[in-house]
Protein backbone atom coordinates (compact mmCIF):
# COMPACT_ATOMS: atom_id res chain seq x y z
CA UNK A 1 0.00 0.00 0.00
CA UNK A 2 2.69 2.42 0.85
CA UNK A 3 4.97 1.60 -2.60
CA UNK A 4 1.30 2.64 -4.01
CA UNK A 5 1.31 5.52 -2.47
CA UNK A 6 5.07 6.78 -3.08
CA UNK A 7 3.79 5.69 -7.50
CA UNK A 8 0.45 7.69 -7.57
CA UNK A 9 2.17 10.35 -5.80
CA UNK A 10 4.55 10.80 -8.64
CA UNK A 11 2.54 9.98 -11.40
CA UNK A 12 0.01 13.18 -10.35
CA UNK A 13 3.01 15.92 -9.98
CA UNK A 14 3.14 16.44 -13.60
CA UNK A 15 6.36 16.97 -15.40
CA UNK A 16 6.32 20.45 -14.28
CA UNK A 17 6.36 19.71 -10.90
CA UNK A 18 8.62 16.53 -11.18
CA UNK A 19 11.03 18.71 -13.29
CA UNK A 20 13.75 20.11 -11.05
CA UNK A 21 12.83 18.71 -7.89
CA UNK A 22 16.54 17.54 -7.43
CA UNK A 23 19.69 18.56 -8.94
CA UNK A 24 21.69 22.12 -9.51
CA UNK A 25 19.04 24.93 -9.75
CA UNK A 26 16.24 23.15 -7.21
CA UNK A 27 17.01 25.78 -4.54
CA UNK A 28 16.32 28.51 -6.54
CA UNK A 29 13.50 27.26 -8.13
CA UNK A 30 11.71 26.33 -4.94
CA UNK A 31 12.41 30.21 -3.95
CA UNK A 32 10.87 30.90 -6.95
CA UNK A 33 7.51 29.26 -7.04
CA UNK A 34 7.35 30.32 -2.92
CA UNK A 35 7.57 33.76 -4.41
CA UNK A 36 10.52 34.58 -2.62
CA UNK A 37 12.65 35.53 -5.46
CA UNK A 38 11.59 37.04 -9.04
CA UNK A 39 12.73 35.53 -11.89
CA UNK A 40 14.35 38.20 -13.87
CA UNK A 41 14.29 37.94 -17.35
CA UNK A 42 16.97 39.85 -19.76
CA UNK A 43 15.61 40.96 -22.86
CA UNK A 44 15.92 43.84 -26.07
CA UNK A 45 12.55 44.61 -26.60
CA UNK A 46 13.46 45.74 -30.09
CA UNK A 47 12.75 42.59 -32.34
CA UNK A 48 8.93 42.34 -32.82
CA UNK A 49 6.89 40.24 -32.79
CA UNK A 50 8.99 37.87 -30.31
CA UNK A 51 9.78 41.31 -28.19
CA UNK A 52 8.98 44.98 -28.04
CA UNK A 53 6.84 47.65 -26.24
CA UNK A 54 3.93 49.24 -26.70
CA UNK A 55 2.63 53.11 -26.45
CA UNK A 56 2.66 52.78 -22.90
CA UNK A 57 5.92 51.33 -22.28
CA UNK A 58 5.04 47.70 -21.36
CA UNK A 59 6.94 44.85 -22.70
CA UNK A 60 5.07 42.71 -25.29
CA UNK A 61 5.59 39.76 -27.51
CA UNK A 62 5.70 36.25 -28.56
CA UNK A 63 8.56 35.65 -26.13
CA UNK A 64 6.75 37.88 -23.33
CA UNK A 65 3.64 36.34 -23.54
CA UNK A 66 5.35 32.88 -23.69
CA UNK A 67 7.50 33.20 -20.76
CA UNK A 68 4.81 34.09 -18.62
CA UNK A 69 2.47 31.57 -19.30
CA UNK A 70 5.65 28.79 -19.08
CA UNK A 71 6.54 30.35 -15.63
CA UNK A 72 2.92 30.47 -14.66
CA UNK A 73 2.82 26.41 -15.69
CA UNK A 74 5.95 25.88 -13.81
CA UNK A 75 4.62 27.20 -10.84
CA UNK A 76 6.59 30.57 -10.89
CA UNK A 77 4.41 33.13 -8.98
CA UNK A 78 6.76 36.48 -10.62
CA UNK A 79 8.31 37.33 -13.40
CA UNK A 80 10.11 40.57 -14.30
CA UNK A 81 11.61 41.36 -17.33
CA UNK A 82 14.86 44.04 -17.47
CA UNK A 83 15.37 45.56 -21.03
CA UNK A 84 19.33 45.32 -22.32
CA UNK A 85 21.30 45.29 -25.20
CA UNK A 86 20.89 42.06 -27.03
CA UNK A 87 24.71 41.30 -26.98
CA UNK A 88 24.58 41.73 -23.31
CA UNK A 89 22.15 39.06 -22.46
CA UNK A 90 24.62 36.13 -21.84
CA UNK A 91 27.07 38.16 -19.90
CA UNK A 92 24.17 39.12 -17.60
CA UNK A 93 23.47 35.34 -17.06
CA UNK A 94 27.20 34.54 -16.42
CA UNK A 95 27.48 37.63 -13.71
CA UNK A 96 24.31 36.54 -12.20
CA UNK A 97 22.35 39.83 -12.91
CA UNK A 98 19.52 38.42 -14.64
CA UNK A 99 17.79 34.22 -14.31
CA UNK A 100 16.70 33.81 -17.46
CA UNK A 101 17.51 35.22 -21.73
CA UNK A 102 14.28 35.60 -23.73
CA UNK A 103 15.25 37.47 -26.82
CA UNK A 104 14.91 35.38 -29.80
CA UNK A 105 18.48 33.78 -28.80
CA UNK A 106 19.56 31.00 -31.85
CA UNK A 107 20.31 27.80 -29.99
CA UNK A 108 24.22 27.01 -30.57
CA UNK A 109 27.03 25.32 -29.64
CA UNK A 110 29.12 28.41 -28.86
CA UNK A 111 26.56 29.78 -26.41
CA UNK A 112 25.76 26.24 -25.15
CA UNK A 113 29.63 26.72 -23.72
CA UNK A 114 28.69 29.75 -21.60
CA UNK A 115 24.81 29.60 -20.61
CA UNK A 116 22.18 26.41 -20.71
CA UNK A 117 19.36 26.64 -23.79
CA UNK A 118 15.90 25.12 -22.95
CA UNK A 119 13.86 23.28 -25.27
CA UNK A 120 13.27 24.57 -29.09
CA UNK A 121 10.38 26.83 -28.66
CA UNK A 122 10.56 28.57 -32.20
CA UNK A 123 12.49 27.56 -35.37
CA UNK A 124 14.12 30.42 -36.98
CA UNK A 125 16.96 29.87 -39.37
CA UNK A 126 18.68 33.33 -41.04
CA UNK A 127 17.28 34.65 -44.37
CA UNK A 128 18.76 37.46 -46.64
CA UNK A 129 16.66 40.36 -47.15
CA UNK A 130 16.84 43.56 -49.91
CA UNK A 131 14.71 46.39 -50.62
CA UNK A 132 11.96 45.33 -52.92
CA UNK A 133 13.44 47.51 -56.01
CA UNK A 134 16.61 45.79 -55.48
CA UNK A 135 17.36 43.41 -59.15
CA UNK A 136 21.26 42.28 -58.66
CA UNK A 137 21.01 40.05 -55.31
CA UNK A 138 19.67 36.78 -55.67
CA UNK A 139 21.79 34.42 -53.59
CA UNK A 140 24.55 34.43 -50.76
CA UNK A 141 27.25 34.54 -53.67
CA UNK A 142 25.59 37.66 -54.50
CA UNK A 143 26.59 39.82 -51.23
CA UNK A 144 29.91 39.32 -51.98
CA UNK A 145 31.43 43.55 -52.23
CA UNK A 146 27.99 44.26 -51.08
CA UNK A 147 26.96 46.18 -47.79
CA UNK A 148 25.29 43.38 -45.53
CA UNK A 149 24.03 44.86 -42.34
CA UNK A 150 24.03 42.71 -39.41
CA UNK A 151 23.07 42.95 -35.39
CA UNK A 152 25.44 43.25 -33.04
CA UNK A 153 25.72 39.78 -30.94
CA UNK A 154 23.93 37.86 -32.91
CA UNK A 155 24.77 34.65 -34.96
CA UNK A 156 24.08 36.55 -38.20
CA UNK A 157 27.48 38.36 -37.72
CA UNK A 158 29.99 35.30 -37.60
CA UNK A 159 28.05 33.43 -39.93
CA UNK A 160 28.31 35.91 -42.54
CA UNK A 161 32.30 36.58 -42.10
CA UNK A 162 32.67 32.37 -42.13
CA UNK A 163 30.10 31.66 -45.24
CA UNK A 164 30.39 34.90 -47.26
CA UNK A 165 33.68 37.12 -45.87
CA UNK A 166 33.71 39.23 -49.37
CA UNK A 167 30.69 40.85 -48.07
CA UNK A 168 31.16 44.31 -45.88
CA UNK A 169 29.70 43.70 -42.53
CA UNK A 170 27.37 46.99 -41.43
CA UNK A 171 27.16 46.16 -37.65
CA UNK A 172 24.45 47.76 -36.09
CA UNK A 173 23.19 47.87 -32.26
CA UNK A 174 19.19 47.31 -32.91
CA UNK A 175 16.86 45.04 -35.32
CA UNK A 176 15.22 48.41 -36.36
CA UNK A 177 18.53 50.13 -37.49
CA UNK A 178 19.60 46.83 -39.38
CA UNK A 179 16.17 47.04 -41.88
CA UNK A 180 16.43 50.72 -41.71
CA UNK A 181 19.96 50.48 -42.92
CA UNK A 182 18.42 49.32 -46.13
CA UNK A 183 15.76 52.00 -46.74
CA UNK A 184 18.65 54.69 -46.20
CA UNK A 185 20.89 53.30 -48.63
CA UNK A 186 23.66 52.43 -45.91
CA UNK A 187 23.32 48.77 -46.50
CA UNK A 188 22.43 46.73 -49.45
CA UNK A 189 21.36 43.82 -47.99
CA UNK A 190 20.08 42.42 -43.91
CA UNK A 191 20.78 38.99 -42.89
CA UNK A 192 18.62 38.05 -40.00
CA UNK A 193 16.00 35.94 -38.61
CA UNK A 194 13.32 34.97 -41.10
CA UNK A 195 10.74 35.49 -38.50
CA UNK A 196 11.72 39.03 -38.17
CA UNK A 197 12.13 39.79 -41.57
CA UNK A 198 8.71 38.40 -42.54
CA UNK A 199 7.13 40.69 -39.77
CA UNK A 200 8.90 43.48 -40.86
CA UNK A 201 7.88 43.06 -44.42
CA UNK A 202 3.97 42.61 -43.10
CA UNK A 203 4.36 45.66 -40.67
CA UNK A 204 6.10 48.29 -43.28
CA UNK A 205 7.08 46.71 -46.59
CA UNK A 206 9.53 48.01 -48.63
CA UNK A 207 11.91 44.44 -48.70
CA UNK A 208 11.60 41.15 -50.32
CA UNK A 209 13.60 38.24 -48.86
CA UNK A 210 16.00 36.38 -51.20
CA UNK A 211 15.79 33.04 -51.78
CA UNK A 212 15.13 30.40 -48.80
CA UNK A 213 16.42 29.91 -45.22
CA UNK A 214 20.05 29.83 -44.94
CA UNK A 215 20.43 28.23 -41.71
CA UNK A 216 18.35 26.14 -39.70
CA UNK A 217 18.94 27.19 -35.97
CA UNK A 218 16.04 27.66 -33.70
CA UNK A 219 15.38 29.67 -30.76
CA UNK A 220 15.84 28.73 -27.06
CA UNK A 221 15.54 30.06 -23.63
CA UNK A 222 19.12 31.24 -21.81
CA UNK A 223 20.08 29.79 -17.98
CA UNK A 224 22.54 29.83 -16.24
CA UNK A 225 24.21 26.48 -15.91
CA UNK A 226 23.90 26.21 -12.05
CA UNK A 227 20.14 26.60 -12.81
CA UNK A 228 19.13 23.24 -14.42
CA UNK A 229 16.43 22.65 -12.01
CA UNK A 230 14.59 26.02 -13.81
CA UNK A 231 15.26 24.99 -16.88
CA UNK A 232 13.94 21.69 -16.76
CA UNK A 233 11.01 23.25 -14.95
CA UNK A 234 10.25 25.38 -18.23
CA UNK A 235 10.93 22.22 -20.79
CA UNK A 236 8.08 20.71 -18.91
CA UNK A 237 6.16 23.17 -18.99
CA UNK A 238 6.65 23.35 -22.61
CA UNK A 239 6.23 20.01 -23.56
CA UNK A 240 2.79 20.23 -21.62
CA UNK A 241 1.23 23.48 -23.77
CA UNK A 242 2.71 22.02 -27.24
CA UNK A 243 0.40 18.77 -26.02
CA UNK A 244 -2.51 20.99 -25.07
CA UNK A 245 -2.56 23.36 -27.84
CA UNK A 246 -2.19 26.90 -25.74
CA UNK A 247 1.32 26.83 -27.95
CA UNK A 248 -0.24 26.76 -31.07
CA UNK A 249 -3.14 29.11 -30.02
CA UNK A 250 0.05 31.93 -28.89
CA UNK A 251 2.20 31.38 -32.01
CA UNK A 252 -1.37 31.98 -34.12
CA UNK A 253 -1.84 35.06 -31.93
CA UNK A 254 1.51 36.42 -32.63
CA UNK A 255 2.90 34.82 -36.39
CA UNK A 256 -0.65 34.39 -37.89
CA UNK A 257 -1.82 36.49 -40.57
CA UNK A 258 -4.47 38.21 -38.64
CA UNK A 259 -2.19 38.65 -35.30
CA UNK A 260 -2.96 41.92 -32.80
CA UNK A 261 0.18 43.37 -33.93
CA UNK A 262 0.13 43.00 -37.92
CA UNK A 263 -1.07 45.66 -39.98
CA UNK A 264 -0.76 45.96 -43.69
CA UNK A 265 2.09 47.61 -45.31
CA UNK A 266 0.77 51.41 -45.44
CA UNK A 267 2.00 53.10 -49.19
CA UNK A 268 0.88 56.14 -47.68
CA UNK A 269 3.59 58.80 -47.18
CA UNK A 270 4.25 59.53 -43.81
CA UNK A 271 5.44 63.25 -42.76
CA UNK A 272 9.27 63.37 -42.23
CA UNK A 273 8.48 64.81 -38.56
CA UNK A 274 5.53 63.20 -37.14
CA UNK A 275 4.25 64.65 -33.61
CA UNK A 276 2.39 62.00 -32.84
CA UNK A 277 5.33 59.85 -32.71
CA UNK A 278 6.27 62.20 -29.19
CA UNK A 279 2.56 62.56 -28.50
CA UNK A 280 1.54 58.60 -28.26
CA UNK A 281 4.72 57.77 -26.57
CA UNK A 282 5.42 60.72 -23.61
CA UNK A 283 4.80 58.86 -20.89
CA UNK A 284 7.44 56.47 -21.78
CA UNK A 285 10.00 59.22 -22.38
CA UNK A 286 8.96 61.09 -19.82
CA UNK A 287 9.65 58.12 -17.36
CA UNK A 288 13.19 57.64 -19.08
CA UNK A 289 13.55 61.35 -18.86
CA UNK A 290 13.30 61.59 -15.19
CA UNK A 291 15.36 58.33 -15.13
CA UNK A 292 18.50 60.63 -16.65
CA UNK A 293 18.22 63.39 -14.65
CA UNK A 294 18.61 60.77 -11.39
CA UNK A 295 21.35 59.21 -13.17
CA UNK A 296 23.21 62.93 -13.52
CA UNK A 297 22.68 64.56 -10.59
CA UNK A 298 23.81 61.56 -8.54
CA UNK A 299 26.54 61.25 -10.94
CA UNK A 300 27.45 64.60 -10.34
CA UNK A 301 27.70 64.82 -6.82
CA UNK A 302 29.85 62.10 -6.82
CA UNK A 303 32.25 63.01 -9.30
CA UNK A 304 32.36 66.51 -7.35
CA UNK A 305 33.01 64.55 -4.01
CA UNK A 306 35.57 62.14 -5.44
CA UNK A 307 36.98 65.17 -7.75
CA UNK A 308 37.26 67.64 -5.03
CA UNK A 309 39.56 64.54 -2.73
CA UNK A 310 41.70 63.45 -5.68
CA UNK A 311 42.60 67.47 -6.30
CA UNK A 312 43.37 67.57 -2.98
CA UNK A 313 45.58 64.23 -2.85
CA UNK A 314 47.28 65.24 -5.64
CA UNK A 315 48.57 68.61 -4.08
CA UNK A 316 48.98 67.19 -0.42
CA UNK A 317 52.68 66.91 1.08
CA UNK A 318 51.97 63.16 1.99
CA UNK A 319 53.63 60.96 -0.56
CA UNK A 320 51.70 57.92 0.17
CA UNK A 321 48.36 60.22 -0.66
CA UNK A 322 49.70 62.42 -3.54
CA UNK A 323 50.45 58.55 -5.25
CA UNK A 324 46.96 57.59 -4.53
CA UNK A 325 45.66 60.81 -6.59
CA UNK A 326 47.77 60.22 -9.49
CA UNK A 327 47.03 56.60 -9.92
CA UNK A 328 43.58 57.68 -9.48
CA UNK A 329 43.40 59.91 -12.10
CA UNK A 330 46.29 57.90 -14.84
CA UNK A 331 43.63 54.40 -14.65
CA UNK A 332 40.78 56.48 -14.70
CA UNK A 333 41.18 58.96 -17.97
CA UNK A 334 43.32 55.99 -19.24
CA UNK A 335 41.08 53.78 -19.99
CA UNK A 336 37.71 54.05 -21.57
CA UNK A 337 34.22 54.75 -19.91
CA UNK A 338 32.62 52.08 -21.76
CA UNK A 339 34.73 49.64 -20.59
CA UNK A 340 34.66 50.71 -16.34
CA UNK A 341 31.33 50.77 -17.04
CA UNK A 342 31.20 46.92 -17.94
CA UNK A 343 34.43 45.98 -15.94
CA UNK A 344 31.94 47.58 -12.25
CA UNK A 345 28.66 45.29 -14.02
CA UNK A 346 29.58 42.31 -15.89
CA UNK A 347 33.28 42.11 -13.91
CA UNK A 348 32.71 42.92 -10.72
CA UNK A 349 30.10 40.29 -9.89
CA UNK A 350 32.71 37.52 -10.82
CA UNK A 351 34.92 38.66 -7.72
CA UNK A 352 32.17 38.40 -6.18
CA UNK A 353 30.75 41.76 -5.72
CA UNK A 354 27.00 42.24 -7.53
CA UNK A 355 25.84 45.97 -7.82
CA UNK A 356 22.51 47.12 -9.01
CA UNK A 357 22.16 48.55 -12.87
CA UNK A 358 21.74 52.51 -11.15
CA UNK A 359 24.63 51.62 -8.68
CA UNK A 360 26.97 50.44 -11.11
CA UNK A 361 25.92 53.35 -13.85
CA UNK A 362 26.16 55.82 -11.15
CA UNK A 363 29.47 54.84 -9.83
CA UNK A 364 30.69 54.13 -13.15
CA UNK A 365 30.18 57.35 -14.44
CA UNK A 366 30.87 59.22 -10.83
CA UNK A 367 34.31 57.77 -10.89
CA UNK A 368 35.07 58.74 -14.82
CA UNK A 369 33.91 62.43 -14.15
CA UNK A 370 35.82 62.59 -10.90
CA UNK A 371 38.95 61.83 -12.65
CA UNK A 372 38.55 65.02 -14.65
CA UNK A 373 37.30 66.84 -11.80
CA UNK A 374 40.70 66.32 -9.67
CA UNK A 375 42.36 68.07 -12.32
CA UNK A 376 40.39 70.58 -12.82
CA UNK A 377 40.93 71.26 -8.87
CA UNK A 378 44.41 70.72 -8.47
CA UNK A 379 45.03 72.76 -11.54
CA UNK A 380 42.59 75.69 -10.15
CA UNK A 381 44.37 75.52 -6.46
CA UNK A 382 48.26 75.67 -8.39
CA UNK A 383 47.27 78.83 -10.34
CA UNK A 384 46.50 81.19 -7.22
CA UNK A 385 49.25 83.07 -6.40
CA UNK A 386 51.20 81.24 -4.07
CA UNK A 387 52.40 84.45 -2.25
CA UNK A 388 48.74 84.95 -1.04
CA UNK A 389 49.18 81.71 1.16
CA UNK A 390 52.36 82.88 2.34
CA UNK A 391 50.75 86.10 3.36
CA UNK A 392 47.80 83.69 4.88
CA UNK A 393 50.62 82.15 7.06
CA UNK A 394 52.55 85.12 8.25
CA UNK A 395 49.07 86.44 9.40
CA UNK A 396 48.82 83.71 11.66
CA UNK A 397 46.49 81.96 9.78
CA UNK A 398 46.98 77.51 10.12
CA UNK A 399 47.97 75.95 6.45
CA UNK A 400 44.43 74.40 6.55
CA UNK A 401 42.73 77.63 6.94
CA UNK A 402 44.53 79.52 4.79
CA UNK A 403 43.83 77.20 2.22
CA UNK A 404 39.67 77.33 3.12
CA UNK A 405 39.48 80.78 3.44
CA UNK A 406 42.00 82.49 1.17
CA UNK A 407 43.16 80.09 -1.81
CA UNK A 408 39.57 77.71 -2.05
CA UNK A 409 37.53 80.58 -2.42
CA UNK A 410 39.53 82.18 -5.52
CA UNK A 411 39.99 78.88 -6.71
CA UNK A 412 36.37 77.88 -7.04
CA UNK A 413 35.62 80.77 -9.29
CA UNK A 414 38.35 79.87 -11.76
CA UNK A 415 36.95 75.88 -11.57
CA UNK A 416 33.60 76.95 -13.01
CA UNK A 417 33.71 77.41 -16.11
CA UNK A 418 35.85 74.31 -16.71
CA UNK A 419 33.64 72.19 -14.13
CA UNK A 420 30.56 73.32 -16.58
CA UNK A 421 32.20 71.91 -19.75
CA UNK A 422 33.17 68.44 -17.35
CA UNK A 423 29.59 68.38 -16.42
CA UNK A 424 28.01 69.05 -19.54
CA UNK A 425 30.27 65.97 -20.84
CA UNK A 426 28.78 64.18 -17.80
CA UNK A 427 25.33 65.02 -19.16
CA UNK A 428 25.89 63.57 -22.53
CA UNK A 429 27.92 60.14 -21.73
CA UNK A 430 24.96 59.47 -19.27
CA UNK A 431 23.32 57.81 -22.10
CA UNK A 432 26.31 55.19 -22.32
CA UNK A 433 24.02 53.83 -19.16
CA UNK A 434 22.11 52.13 -21.21
CA UNK A 435 24.07 49.21 -21.81
CA UNK A 436 23.75 48.25 -18.39
CA UNK A 437 19.77 47.81 -18.37
CA UNK A 438 19.16 51.62 -16.88
CA UNK A 439 16.21 52.32 -18.42
CA UNK A 440 17.18 56.30 -19.16
CA UNK A 441 15.80 58.48 -21.82
CA UNK A 442 18.23 57.01 -24.79
CA UNK A 443 17.40 53.52 -23.93
CA UNK A 444 13.55 54.66 -23.98
CA UNK A 445 14.36 56.26 -27.35
CA UNK A 446 15.46 52.90 -29.14
CA UNK A 447 12.07 50.80 -28.16
CA UNK A 448 9.93 53.03 -29.32
CA UNK A 449 11.93 53.32 -32.61
CA UNK A 450 11.46 49.87 -33.06
CA UNK A 451 7.82 50.01 -32.71
CA UNK A 452 7.17 53.66 -34.81
CA UNK A 453 10.24 52.82 -36.77
CA UNK A 454 9.86 56.69 -36.75
CA UNK A 455 14.02 57.60 -36.39
CA UNK A 456 13.80 60.71 -36.90
CA UNK A 457 11.19 62.29 -34.75
CA UNK A 458 12.49 60.37 -31.68
CA UNK A 459 16.14 61.30 -32.20
CA UNK A 460 15.50 64.95 -32.85
CA UNK A 461 13.29 65.06 -29.91
CA UNK A 462 15.43 63.44 -27.53
CA UNK A 463 18.66 65.34 -29.02
CA UNK A 464 16.43 68.45 -28.46
CA UNK A 465 15.77 67.07 -24.55
CA UNK A 466 19.52 66.85 -24.26
CA UNK A 467 20.28 70.13 -25.38
CA UNK A 468 17.92 71.83 -22.36
CA UNK A 469 19.92 69.80 -20.13
CA UNK A 470 23.38 70.86 -21.05
CA UNK A 471 22.38 75.04 -21.45
CA UNK A 472 20.51 74.25 -18.00
CA UNK A 473 24.37 73.17 -16.19
CA UNK A 474 25.83 76.02 -18.43
CA UNK A 475 23.83 78.50 -17.50
CA UNK A 476 23.84 77.57 -13.69
CA UNK A 477 27.96 77.66 -13.62
CA UNK A 478 27.74 80.84 -15.67
CA UNK A 479 25.19 82.56 -12.80
CA UNK A 480 27.40 80.42 -9.99
CA UNK A 481 30.76 82.90 -11.77
CA UNK A 482 28.54 86.05 -12.09
CA UNK A 483 27.46 85.93 -7.94
CA UNK A 484 31.00 85.16 -6.95
CA UNK A 485 33.02 87.39 -8.86
CA UNK A 486 32.01 90.25 -6.54
CA UNK A 487 34.43 88.08 -4.03
CA UNK A 488 36.96 88.43 -6.10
Amino acid sequence: MGLLSVVVMWAGAGPATAAGSAGPGAQELARLRSGEAVLRVGTDATFPPFESTDAKGEKVGFDIDLVRALASRAGIKNVEFTQMPFDNIVPALQAGQIDMGASGIYISDERAKAVDFSDVYYPGGLAVFVADSNTSIHSLADLAGKRVAVQVGTKSVEWLKENQPRARRVVVQTNQQMFSTVGLGQADAVVTGGPAGQYFIAQRGGLKQVGQRLTEENYGYAFPKSEAAVTAAFDAALHTMKQDGSYAELTKKWFGAQGPTAQKASKASKPLFDPRTIVDSWGQIQHGLLVSISVIVMSLCLSLMLGMAGGFAKLSRVAPVRWLGNVYVSVIRGTPFVVQLFFVYFGLPQLGLQLPPMLAGVLSLGLYSGSYVTEIVRGAVQSIDRGQLEAARSCGMSHASAMRHVIVPQAFLRMLPPLGNEFVSLTKNSTLVSFITIGELFMVGQTIISRTFDALTVYLFIGLLYYVLTNLIGFTTRALEKKMAVYV
